[in-house]
């Protein structure tokens, strides 16, 4: 009889790590229906029921219309940056160093991939969300699959709830880039954790393919390197990581005669706020400014308190990204590119994970935002 229980033993085992990630996976799937289910009912049934004055500006944001009042359908999931997207997708890159806005000011991934799904037949509007929607997906089950590597299936489950209810993960179901720059950047952090340098490179070249700030994970990956006493590979891989931009770099060179086009183009966005200017207006009760102050410093903080726990490559990313976010002077969505620093929700599940109760509260909490933000940005409220 040993044999047979020994047999069963080893056969139980071996079916324990094929249980936990089928239990992983139905968990991320879980996340990421519910709160896009909460974006969707907000944007296509409640917005259109709010009696408001139309919406309208003194200036006209690519693809707006004046008096504008929401109405059911794919269009409310493409404005803002989306009609920046669609004019890419569709109809390519121009620019002139003329003072105006081009949309060469926005790297060509998230627009290429979307490009290759329209080719199925698929209309932008549809292309484009579904992009960031399944790529928000495979970023949350990184993520997880990560935390779980590192921590354990409680640290995972809450670091996937934060990443997928934030209020500002409504920028993974619209037509913006944060879904793919999520699942590019924690496949490059997994994978440079686990010393897969290779792996690293690859999805390193994708992030700075897909938004500037993608570039964090060079110095990251060479300090880690530096730090660990990492084989050469290790600042091979950093280095590649840089790919993406120096591609599109080359392709601005070739194309416009101007290799930092997309730098060049920013100034067009030139009002930006100053770090006085939110701190000021979140001190006079501005809630968008607050929330600003509020993810920015609480998001430095928590890599301060956590510094000795969270890996060091999350650490080190997480601290590069604020910086490059700080000191860029593009502080108008602040908020938006704090919460596409995959580190932090890792950090901020850390904590949830020993403080359930509140980790359920301040989950609702982010429930309801959710919901709200989904509506305004339905109404093309800005408040990113």
């Amino acid at each position: 009889m040993t044999p047979i229980r020994s047999r069963e033993i080893v056969d139980s085992e071996d079916r324990l790590p094929k249980k936990r990630w089928s239990e992983g996976w139905i968990f991320v799937l879980a996340m990421w229906l519910l709160s896009r289910l909460v974006i969707i009912v907000a944007m296509q049934l409640i917005a259109p029921l709010i009696q408001s004055p139309p919406t309208d500006y003194d200036y006209t944001p690519l693809g707006f219309t004046h008096n504008f009042v929401p109405k059911a359908g794919w269009e409310l999931f493409t404005h803002w940056d989306g009609a920046w997207y669609r004019q890419i997708a569709t109809t390519g890159y121009d620019y002139a160093n003329d003072g105006q806005k081009y949309p060469v000011a926005f790297f060509p991934l998230f627009p290429l991939i979307t490009r290759g799904v329209m080719s199925l037949g698929l209309p932008f509007d549809v292309a484009g969300p579904l992009v960031n929607n399944l790529a928000l997906l495979g970023a949350l089950f990184f993520l997880y699959r990560w935390s779980e590597e590192r921590f354990g299936v409680k640290e995972a489950r809450w670091s996937t709830a934060v990443l997928a209810w934030c209020p500002f993960s409504v920028f993974g179901t619209v037509a913006y880039t944060e879904g793919l720059f999520l699942l590019v950047t924690t496949a490059a952090l997994r994978a440079f954790d686990n010393q897969q340098h290779g792996r690293a490179a690859f999805w390193g070249a994708l992030a700075t393919a897909t938004r500037a700030t993608g570039a964090a994970l060079v110095p990251a990956f060479l300090f880690v390197a530096w730090r660990e006493k990492r084989p050469k590979i290790a600042y091979a891989a950093g280095l590649a990581s840089v790919g993406g931009l120096l591609l599109f770099s080359a392709y601005c060179g070739l194309r416009f005669g101007d290799p930092i086009a997309f730098i060049h183009v920013q100034e067009a966005w030139g009002d930006q706020p100053t770090w006085g200017y939110i701190a000021s207006h979140a001190l006079s009760g501005n809630k968008d400014s607050l929330i600003k102050l509020i993810m920015f410093l609480g998001g430095g903080y928590l890599l301060w308190h956590l510094r000795n726990k969270l890996p060091l490559v999350a650490l080190a990313y997480a601290v590069f990204s604020l910086a490059i976010i700080a000191y860029s002077g593009a502080l108008q969505s602040v908020s938006r590119y704090v919460y596409a620093i995959a580190s932090l929700s890792l950090a901020l599940g850390l904590v949830l994970a020993k403080h359930p109760r509140w980790g359920y509260a301040i989950i609702g909490f982010f429930a309801l935002l959710l919901g709200r933000y989904a509506i305004r940005f339905a109404w093309w409220d800005w408040f990113f």
